[in-house]
């Protein structure tokens, strides 16, 4: 089975089974966040930490037919502070993960070899401005929230005798969507999808190619107001 029919199934399956899990986590306090949601203030910080999964959408390089390059899905680690006025806000967000980077490389004559260099670490960082539409009645313990924002991808490479690959940070732009949901008196769970837009550019590459990186992740956070 190849990386991107791997990728493809692990997205599905994280997809299907996160909001069952916010579902789990947000039934026990439905009833208090009703409760507490008239008198509980909009403003102030959040802070969330996130579990999920590491999606690259393209293989990093496709240089011709010769040389191609490409993550593999693991897991990532997020976390996010954020403060709110109203419906507005602003956050900061980092994620982390160790993908496995796997080198192809197509010769004129044979079979393609490949080349399995071992984990890297990536690293991820964004600026959010937010938006979180505030709901009505029993629904208004969920709050759905868009975020968009500029943003750094850190790459540092595995050492290899035979290939090099160059570290390389770059410039991103991130979008996001997601909810939250009320469990109680400050708790919170989130389900959050996240997009980091980048240009690939390194040595030994010579064409540049846009790469979208996915993060999908399920979070637990506290509102301290």
């Amino acid at each position: 089975m190849s990386n991107r029919t791997n990728r493809w199934s692990a997205g599905m399956f994280i997809a299907r089974a996160f909001p069952v899990l916010l579902v789990v986590l947000a039934l026990p306090g439905v009833a208090v966040a009703q409760s507490t949601a008239a008198t509980t203030s909009a403003d102030g910080f959040e802070l969330t930490g996130y579990l999920g999964a590491f999606t690259p959408m393209a293989k990093l390089a496709d240089s011709g037919d010769s040389l191609r390059a490409e993550f593999s899905t693991k897991i990532a680690y997020g976390l996010e502070l954020d403060y709110w006025f109203g419906n507005f806000g602003v956050g900061l967000n980092g994620n982390y993960a160790r993908p496995n980077l796997t080198l192809q490389i197509v010769e004129e004559v044979g079979f393609p070899i490949s080349l399995d260099l071992g984990a890297t670490d990536v690293w991820m960082a964004t600026l959010n401005l937010m938006w979180r539409p505030q709901l009505e009645g029993s629904a208004s313990i969920v709050r759905p929230y868009f975020a968009v924002g500029p943003g750094v991808v850190s790459v540092m490479y595995p050492a290899d005798r035979e290939f090099d690959v160059e570290d390389e940070t770059r410039f991103a732009v991130a979008l996001a969507a997601g909810a939250q949901i009320e469990i109680n008196s400050g708790w919170f769970a989130r389900l959050d999808l996240r997009d980091y837009i980048s240009q690939f550019n390194t040595k030994p590459f010579a064409e540049s190619k846009t790469q979208h990186d996915l993060i999908t992740s399920v979070g637990l956070g506290y509102a301290f107001h």
